[in-house]
């Protein structure tokens, strides 16, 4: 089968030349900020009795080396902190040591922390304080939710980060505010973290490891490219310098069913009643003690008598059984319960338990780590099994993940780390039949919603490989994620980071992992029976057991051994102008491998495979420069974003019904087929955000920008080779346009009694240039194929409430409501005809509009708990405080 690897080999020397440009560019704006991984403080220090600004006040962040002094107004500012909680230290010979407890710096955001400081009256006295509580962070201009761990850590049942982020406002099944996967980023300490094959975020970041969560859902400053609907960035935890500490969480899910009624192998099932109840099953539905709601809710069924008459009075002795044997087979091919009995091993289900098991620990280098610069490191694993709901080859969906990260500053001004990701996934296959981009559960319960229970009808239940345990075929995923980060302090008011990151993804779907023995075991009147309905196997009765159930051949097809890789290579540099400006520059680089081979292999009908394979060595850069202005009563983000893509890849410029993609010239069409270099398209993004703070406690906030992000790798390069009948029957565009995003969003805060955040915004996004796959016939139809092209559009409306009480002595929690509205279609039509008189009949230009309906949800979680120290002294401690519910 011909592949479409064609003409790919002249990566970098291509490159050169065309991209000579942008580098250019690249090299003027000095580099690239990836993602907020540091905070800022910045505040004023006064002498208590006048007020007067004290100028040459040392103001140090304890247990750090990052430090600053005040200038003659009085004003300091601390740059590229680390997101923490920290204390920090004032003095100035002639008055008392002054140190702010509970400083907490989020990324992207400047912490205003000032001190009055007393004249000294006791020698070596000091004066300990805790910082104000920021409810409303000030200087934020779009809808960010900042989570910490100890935020996970009080809502139940939360295993991975993909649980936590869907309670939030405007998040539902991993989707931010209505937009893809493939809209969304994932970023670990300011490295993205995406399959750049499907570009959607691969999250399996351990909880134990995180310290904290940034959920940006609009408004995006333009240090973020390759984004439209949602940034995720993580923050994760490093090691102390002076102590050990770590973390277990375990969970723990008795053996049950995971979804209502009975099991599927319960004789009163859907799916077997009508052939089981003793009323009905030996004379049939109709012929029973079923009334008639009783005929009508369940498959209709002639009985088992007359099962038997009819294989009797055929012409073939080979099938014939009484009644009794041909209800026992049926017991055997579905094990039900009770056909132990018969030698048959019953199925199960549900019987064993789900676990979840995240720990974390971490603190200095033993032996070596001073002489490394004082490294120290952070370990983290996670390891789940979460049973699959319904009988398979597999009783677990099995995930593990190991992150380590090391750190070390070799001198005050430079920091060095070296982290590393890997995680393995044991899944199954998404289908009985067929194969696609990633198709394989995410998860136990997503079995529900794969073609093994929503395909194949089966009478009025559907789901017809249900009692075919390898229908389904095992699945392997194996991710990797290696980072160096390099951070350099210049002066106090400049540095810069240099981030390099690799990442790989690769999928291992062989086939059956389990060939059924053949070998008779015993018989039912004349039938024998092997070993199924245990194993793979190909046979030309597939349903044998008279209900429509398949037991072999139609399914185990699914084929993957796909493989991602991924280079990314960022220099970015944060300087602080004056008090009031702060800018931001920087440049990026991404390179990718994506060898993508998948495939459905029918081995019953080996004429009906289908292989999709293609490699492509595609090119992605990105600069921006970005302004974020602090005055009083107004913090602007202005900023204006450059994105270029290359394909690297000659594609083919053949007619709309070429000959060459008819069933006579596929196998030469990567060959005969006339190509020119794929074209890349420029993008130029402006971005606007602008925060008003009305009071201390209340602020407005308004957003606008464009955004893009990149298609599916399936939709560029991809070519279909059909099934043996047909011709190509897709053929990817590399050339298309980059989907886009006109995004705008109003909000307000309010902060009440400094303690409940009140959040409300709306929004709007407007979507142009969506894929769209549009199909072409020819006059003989030997041509029949779909391509994508940039016809669908969307606009996207909504409304987000949040109500959050972060702090408290007895309760802490929050509310969200989200309401959404999405209306999409396409341009033009979704399939054209050759031939006139079809392209009449299938209708003149009828752009296509959905108008779902609105899409309400609200969620609550509330946390009660005891305060710290409270209650009666046992033994030096307080056993009854900080309890939670």
């Amino acid at each position: 089968m011909p592949v479409s690897t064609i003409k790919c080999r002249k990566k970098i020397n291509t490159l050169t030349n065309s991209w000579t440009s942008y580098i250019l560019i690249g090299i003027c704006l000095q580099n690239f900020i990836w993602a907020g991984v540091s905070g800022k403080i910045y505040g004023r220090v006064t002498d208590r009795d006048n007020g007067d600004p004290l100028p040459g006040v040392n103001v140090v962040v304890v247990g750090t080396s990052q430090g600053s002094a005040t200038d003659l107004e009085g004003e300091y500012y601390i740059l590229n902190l680390r997101p923490g909680t920290y204390s920090v230290s004032v003095s100035m010979i002639g008055y008392q040591t002054t140190i702010s407890r509970d400083v907490r710096v989020l990324s992207d955001h400047t912490v205003t922390l000032n001190f009055e400081l007393s004249t000294k009256v006791l020698e070596a006295s000091e004066i300990v304080v805790t910082a104000d509580r920021e409810v409303i962070i000030m200087d934020r201009s779009a809808s960010e939710v900042h989570i910490f761990s100890e935020d996970i850590n009080t809502v139940p049942k939360v295993r991975d980060i993909r649980d936590y982020i869907n309670l939030e406002a405007g998040i539902e099944n991993d989707l931010i505010r209505g937009g893809g996967l493939d809209q969304t980023t994932l970023m670990i300490d300011g490295m993205s973290f995406v399959d750049n094959r499907s570009n959607e975020p691969v999250m399996m970041v351990n909880l134990s490891s995180v310290d904290q969560i940034s959920i940006i859902k609009g408004g995006f400053n333009a240090e973020y490219g390759n984004i439209r609907s949602g940034l995720i960035n993580i923050i994760t935890k490093e090691g102390s310098t002076s102590k050990y500490s770590g973390s277990i969480d375990i969970q723990y899910d008795s053996p049950q069913l995971k979804h209502d009624g009975y099991s599927l192998f319960d004789p009163m099932n859907y799916y077997l009643r009508s052939f089981l109840e003793p009323g009905v099953m030996w004379s049939g539905t109709q012929q029973g003690s079923w009334n008639t709601d009783m005929q009508e809710s369940y498959p209709e069924f002639i009985g088992w008598n007359s099962v038997s008459a009819n294989l009797l009075s055929d012409n073939d002795p080979s099938n014939d059984m009484t009644p009794q044997q041909a209800r026992d087979l049926f017991l055997w091919y579905h094990r039900v319960e009770g056909s132990s009995e018969l030698g048959q091993k019953e199925g199960q289900y549900g019987h064993k338990p789900d676990y979840n098991v995240d720990i974390g620990f971490g603190g200095p280098v033993p032996l070596i780590g001073k002489a490394l610069g004082n490294m120290t490191f952070y370990i983290s694993h996670h390891n789940k099994n979460d049973m699959f709901a319904l009988p398979a080859v597999r009783d677990f969906h099995h995930e593990s993940n190991t992150h380590l990260k090391l750190t070390m500053q070799p001198t005050n001004k430079i920091k060095v780390k070296i982290e590393g990701l890997y995680g393995e996934i044991s899944t199954l296959s998404a289908s009985p039949e067929g194969s696609g981009n990633n198709w394989y559960l995410n998860s136990g319960s997503d079995i529900f919603w794969s073609y093994l229970a929503t395909s194949d009808s089966y009478a009025d239940g559907g789901g017809s490989a249900l009692y075919w345990p390898s229908a389904l075929n095992p699945f392997n995923i194996y991710r990797s994620m290696v980072g160096f980060t390099f951070d350099h302090v210049l002066s106090p008011s400049t540095y810069y980071n240099i981030r390099i990151s690799n990442v790989n993804l690769k999928n291992a779907c062989y086939g059956p992992d389990f060939i059924r023995d053949t070998t008779v075991i015993r018989s039912f009147g004349n039938v024998t029976v092997d070993q199924a309905p245990l194993g793979f196997s190909v046979a030309s009765n597939y349903t044998p057991s008279g209900d429509g159930m398949v037991f072999a051949s139609l399914g185990g097809v699914t084929r993957d051994e796909s493989e991602v890789n991924t280079l990314n290579v960022k220099f970015d540099l944060t300087s602080q102008i004056n008090k009031k400006h702060q800018v931001k520059t920087g440049f990026e680089l991404n390179y990718d491998d994506l060898n993508t081979s998948y495939q459905s292999q029918f081995d019953y009908a080996p004429k009906n495979n289908y292989v999709n394979q293609y490699r492509a060595y595609p090119i992605r850069m990105g600069a921006y420069i970005q302004d974020k202005i602090e005055i009083k009563g107004l913090i602007a983000n202005l900023g204006l974003r450059l994105d270029s893509n290359y394909p690297n890849q000659d594609w083919y410029t053949i007619d709309l019904y070429s000959k060459y993609l008819s069933p006579t010239f596929k196998d030469e069409f990567t060959q005969l087929a006339p190509t020119e270099p794929a074209k890349g398209h420029l993008k130029i993004s402006p971005r606007l955000g602008v925060s008003h703070p009305i009071t201390d406690a209340a602020k407005l906030y308004f957003n606008y920008g464009h955004f893009y992000s990149m298609p599916s790798s399936i939709d560029m390069y991809q070519i279909g080779y059909g099934t043996a009948y047909q011709g190509i029957d897709f053929l990817g565009n590399p050339s298309a346009e980059i989907p886009k995003t006109i995004a705008y969003e109003l909000g307000v805060e309010y902060d009440v009694n400094n303690m409940i955040l009140v959040h409300a915004s709306g929004y709007y996004k407007d979507v142009s240039d969506q894929i769209a796959y549009v199909g072409y016939t020819s006059i003989d139809g030997s041509v029949n194929y779909t391509t994508t092209e940039n016809s669908n559009y969307e606009d996207i409306r909504g409304l987000e409430i949040r109500v959050q009480k972060r702090y408290g002595r007895w309760f802490t929690g929050w509310i969200n409501y989200n309401y959404i509205v999405q209306t999409w279609g396409y341009i033009g039509r979704d399939h054209y005809y050759e031939n006139p008189r079809d392209q009449m009949r299938y209708g003149y230009q009828n752009p296509k509009q959905e108008k779902p309906l609105a899409r309400p949800f609200l969620r609550a979680n509330l946390v009660l708990h005891t305060p710290k120290a409270w209650g009666p002294k046992l033994l030096g401690t307080h056993p009854l405080d900080q309890w939670q519910i």
